[in-house]
């Protein structure tokens, strides 16, 4: 006995194979309007509340948090975190968001005078520096006839940019854009760069 007969016997109705096949695709439709409805995931960023000046540090600025579904090459948060102490390079308009580029750390603030110095790589820990990257400066003076001394003519300077180009007696040479107070500019501005050492230090 089929199971048509006994759902007849039964009083029971079978929907035809058109009506499960209409069923089913109706299913999945529903499906996919639920997935292509569905809300894409936000991540929280800042921006600025009000227009917001250059040089002032962010933790004394208006800022507001947007949600936002692609966050690629901003500050993502919803908080400051460690970049209370920074400040902005130019100013921000009401409603802009924040970007890396756009954020200066406390110690140029500290040391408001760039030098740049160019170095053979092999004095520049072969050219592995980047930017946010602290170094000391050292000096080695040679005196014929005497042994050669080392000194420390520079401590902790902020590293601002960094440049790797050939040299044109082969290897490669280390641009460093330092920030510097006078008394340390006037100190490496005297002396030869082929006398000096950077020294990358820890943070």
């Amino acid at each position: 006995m089929t199971l048509e007969v006994v759902a007849q016997r039964m009083g029971v109705s079978i929907p035809d194979r058109r009506t499960v096949v209409g069923l089913a695709l109706a299913l999945v439709a529903a499906a996919l309007v639920l997935v292509v409805t569905r809300p894409a995931a936000t991540v929280p960023i800042l921006v600025a509340g009000d227009d917001l000046p250059a040089g002032t540090p962010l933790a004394e600025l208006d800022l507001d948090v947007r949600r936002v579904t692609d966050a690629t090459g901003l500050v993502v948060g919803d908080d400051l975190g460690e970049l209370g102490d920074w400040s902005l390079a130019r100013p921000l308009r009401r409603g802009e968001p924040l970007v890396p580029s756009l954020l200066v750390p406390p110690a140029v603030h500290d040391a408001p005078a760039q030098m740049s110095l160019s170095v053979d790589a092999a004095q520049a820990v072969l050219g592995r520096l980047s930017p946010g990257d602290r170094v000391d400066v050292l000096l080695t003076t040679e005196v014929p006839g005497e042994p050669s001394t080392t000194r420390r003519i520079a401590r902790d300077l902020f590293v601002v940019d960094v440049v790797v180009t050939p040299s044109a007696v082969g290897g490669e040479r280390v641009d460093l854009l330092l920030a510097v107070d006078e008394a340390t500019a006037l100190v490496l501005a005297g002396s030869r760069p082929e006398d000096l050492d950077i020294v990358r230090v820890g943070p």
